[in-house]
């Protein structure tokens, strides 16, 4: 039986995808499945595009709770999502940190803080700050990149005025698409 595991996924302004997604076994960490060159897939004759991740007992909600649709199944392009985050508790940060640890200890490389700020969609973008394990350089070739302790405020434009507001995170943990960041200052912690 395959594993399924809930995530969350962030495509513009107050709209976000929740569901359920196929995963190879349940140590698998979300962001390795989000980064893999192949995505999982039960049934790879389910894709209909190379890019995508598939979601089941999904629900499109607007504005973080309004649900507005409902599939059994939807494809989501990888290349659309900002962010994303699981329910996965103990496999993101804790697991993160454990892998992160024994990176440090091979590469001497110590815990880094990141500044960064996303590209604009839908007259919204975000400012996000964080931590980062491991070698930045290096995982900034992957799709997503895993940050912890993540303090993110959403900034958009309504009827010509600019708002922020402060994005609640159940676990502190996402990964955000490097396709999608503009701007981004490092800095050992």
């Amino acid at each position: 039986m395959t594993e399924q595991r809930r995530v969350v996924v962030v495509t513009s302004l107050g709209k976000m995808f929740k569901g359920l997604v196929d995963i190879p076994n349940a140590t698998f960490r979300t962001t390795d499945l989000f980064n893999s060159s192949n995505i999982y897939w039960r049934d790879p004759g389910e894709k209909c595009f190379e890019n995508a991740i598939l979601f089941r007992d999904a629900q499109l909600l607007i504005g973080g709770s309004s649900i507005c649709v409902t599939f059994d199944k939807v494809q989501i392009k990888l290349s659309e999502i900002i962010y994303f985050y699981d329910d996965q508790q103990a496999i993101t940060d804790d697991k993160e940190k454990m892998r992160a640890t024994t990176m440090i200890q091979k590469t001497r490389e110590q815990l880094q803080s990141v500044d960064i700020i996303t590209t604009e969609v839908a007259n919204s973008f975000y400012h996000l700050t964080g931590s980062f394990f491991g070698l930045f350089k290096k995982k900034s070739g992957d799709k997503f990149i895993p940050l912890t302790k993540v303090k993110m405020t959403e900034i958009y434009n309504k009827e010509g005025k600019w708002f922020q507001r402060q994005v609640e995170l159940p676990h502190k943990f996402i990964g955000v698409s490097t396709g999608h960041i503009e701007a981004m200052k490092i800095r050992d912690m």
